[in-house]
């Protein structure tokens, strides 16, 4: 399999959401608590159609969670099904089947960790161009479930001001019901849409029935209500809002509908970190403590990692400090610690992010720190990756065959591309979690750092005089088979790809939290960044091919190996913040550059390279 086929299939499998059928299942159960009152009235059927579908969709309902994956609460939802059934053909009251449906909604989508919010922020301007192109022949211009189209049809198209039925839906089974389609209406999928369209959709119809309504937002940003994360208002309906926190709870919700860029402010990815914080401690307190790790992890990687370059651009020892107590909070949820010593850790955390939220501003960076993070971004991914290419193509020119540049321009390139493809299918397609992104790349730096190997000892192995000299003597397209050539390519896409598609992401979360003139200064950095990458990729091709060609195989033998060193502590590193190695911490000096982290397993893996390549070094020296 070829790099590039091997790492997106590494990606997809650790995507996290979502099981093939689970959407289709939440908006089964979603449909049925909604419009089981319109067809079932104290016992009677009023609706003889809507309720043979209540028989066949509560049916489904059993069938669907049958083929969930094996899950504790797997036997609970099972039974919570066989219940629901029953009182659909027992003509139950409507409440009881709207409450039962929610508890169900809200299992699945924690058992099974689904992924029930929009990764960017809602377009209602672009959501009203859409409904206009797509929606407004059936529902009618402003929602009524009047449009031309609709005439005749059975059963008509649901009319968005209907407060009974806007008090009953969620935003997320607006999203899927949009997604999925409904079964035996002409309600069609809409799932050629991009994700990012279907949630501005959701909130734009999601919001017709009822006013946004006056709203002291500084007073709500305040409060500890629940509606403030956005992960809980998808799923909760305006009904359970009004219970929750009464006549102002129905206000509120109205409100973020309207609103959802209060979720979108500079400060939306910390305040996700401290909320993931509180879930880590409900969750251990309840003896759950693999959940608790879970959260721990989506803490960091989809909270505070996505900001870390921009508290670095103000305060470098409180990035460093907030990111060894992440890692140690970590190491105590896995050790077992008791839960006084993990809410001492969450304390602690949640104090240095509130530190860190004052740092950045509650508006924006400053057109200096966007400027440094832009910069520094791009530097510190790019560098390595540039390294490796240009002295790969320092190589091949060294050598005489520039025919064999194309294959390094071939791994590059489509690692960019690659690189686009998957951020573009990360905000389109699928869910990309943090800990799939920190997967994709520790897996790729693992890889990276055994060819990297490989190719070093290759080129050291050149530096003999006996074998320098019959390589010279060679025919170089003997010398450089296709093989050779396509390990090349291999690495130039590697070292690429596993830079790329973080390098968007970070830069997605910096141009979310910059102004207009921010905008301007960051681009400017990414610009100067390319520009300085450029002049050190021009230096090292200048000076490099001056070299006589067996200093040169030494000197480029040498850096493949020091690079793979650095790849091998990015990679542990990366593979520990997504949760899937054990992080020891140690007494060491870090230097993130070098891809030096105080931490055992990384240090241990870098020595043994070390070990390896030395012996390996002095076994081919003796046989000179």
């Amino acid at each position: 399999m070829k790099a590039s086929a091997f790492l997106f299939l590494v990606l997809m499998i650790f995507a996290r959401p979502s099981l093939a059928n689970t959407q289709q299942l939440l908006q089964l159960i979603d449909y049925v608590g909604v419009d089981y009152s319109g067809a079932v009235s104290e016992g009677v059927v009023i609706s003889p159609t809507e309720y043979d579908e209540m028989l066949d969709f509560s049916a489904g309902i059993s069938q669907q969670l049958a083929d969930l994956p094996a899950h504790e609460i797997k036997a609970e939802l099972m039974k919570d099904a066989q219940v629901l059934s029953d009182w659909v053909r027992q003509k139950d009251a409507s409440e009881k089947v709207r409450r039962l449906t929610a508890q169900m909604h809200h299992k699945i989508i924690n058992a099974y960790q689904i992924k029930v919010v929009p990764r960017k922020q809602p377009n209602l301007d672009r959501a009203a161009q859409l409904y206009a192109e797509q929606c407004a022949s059936c529902h009618g211009a402003e929602g009524f479930g009047d449009g031309p189209a609709a005439i005749g049809m059975d059963p008509p198209p649901i009319n968005f001001h209907d407060v009974e039925r806007y008090r009953q839906r969620t935003l997320y089974g607006l999203h899927s019901t949009i997604t999925q389609g409904v079964n035996g209406t002409t309600m069609t999928a809409y799932d050629q849409m991009s994700d990012e369209d279907r949630w501005s959709l959701a909130f734009y119809v999601g919001s017709m029935a009822v006013a946004a309504g006056d709203i002291d937002v500084e007073k709500l940003k305040a409060s500890d209500n629940t509606l403030l994360n956005i992960s809980k208002l998808t799923i909760t309906t305006p009904a359970q809002a009004e219970e929750l926190y009464g006549e102002e709870g129905a206000k509120i919700m109205a409100y973020l509908r309207h609103h959802p860029e209060i979720f979108y402010d500079s400060e939306s990815n910390l305040a996700f970190a401290r909320q993931r914080l509180q879930d880590v401690l409900v969750a251990y307190k309840n003896n759950d403590h693999k959940k608790a790790y879970q959260y721990a992890v989506e803490a960091y990687l989809e909270g505070f990692e996505l900001v870390e370059q921009n508290i670095n651009a103000f305060d470098k020892p409180l990035r460093l400090e907030i990111e060894i107590a992440m890692t140690g909070l970590r190491n105590q949820i896995r050790n077992g610690e008791s839960i006084e010593s993990i809410e001492r850790d969450i304390a602690l955390i949640s104090e240095k992010l509130a530190t860190a939220d004052d740092l950045l501003g509650s508006t924006s960076l400053s057109g200096g720190a966007a400027f440094a993070s832009a910069f520094f971004i791009l530097l510190r991914e790019g560098l390595e990756a540039l390294l490796i290419v240009a002295a790969l193509a320092a190589f091949l020119v060294r050598t005489k065959r520039q025919d064999g540049l194309r294959y390094i321009h071939l791994g590059w390139v489509s690692a960019l591309v690659l690189g686009l493809l998957t951020w573009w299918a990360s905000v389109s397609l699928v869910s990309i979690s943090g800990a799939s992104r920190e997967i994709t790349e520790g897996v790729a730096a693992i890889v990276a750092t055994v060819v990297l190997l490989y190719v070093g000892f290759w080129m050291h192995d050149k530096t003999s005089a006996a074998k320098w000299k019959k390589f010279i003597d060679d025919s170089m397209h003997k010398a450089l088979t296709s093989g050779t050539l396509w390990t090349l390519t291999g690495l130039s896409f590697i070292a690429v790809y596993r830079e790329a598609f973080e390098t968007i992401l970070f830069y997605q979360a910096l141009w979310a939290q910059t102004n207009e003139p921010g905008k301007t200064m960051a681009f400017s950095g990414f610009l100067t960044a390319v520009g300085v990458l450029a002049v050190l990729g021009w230096l090292i091709m200048r000076y490099s091919v001056r070299l006589p060609l067996r200093q040169f195989f030494a000197v480029t033998g040498g850096l493949m190996f020091f690079l793979a060193i650095i790849f091998a502590g990015k990679g542990i590193a990366a593979l520990q913040e997504a949760g899937v190695i054990i992080s020891s911490p140690v007494n060491f000096v870090r230097f993130d550059l070098l891809g030096i982290y105080p931490n055992l397993q990384g240090l241990l893996v870098q020595l043994a390279l070390i070990i390896l390549a030395v012996f390996l070094w002095n076994r081919k020296t003796a046989k000179k």
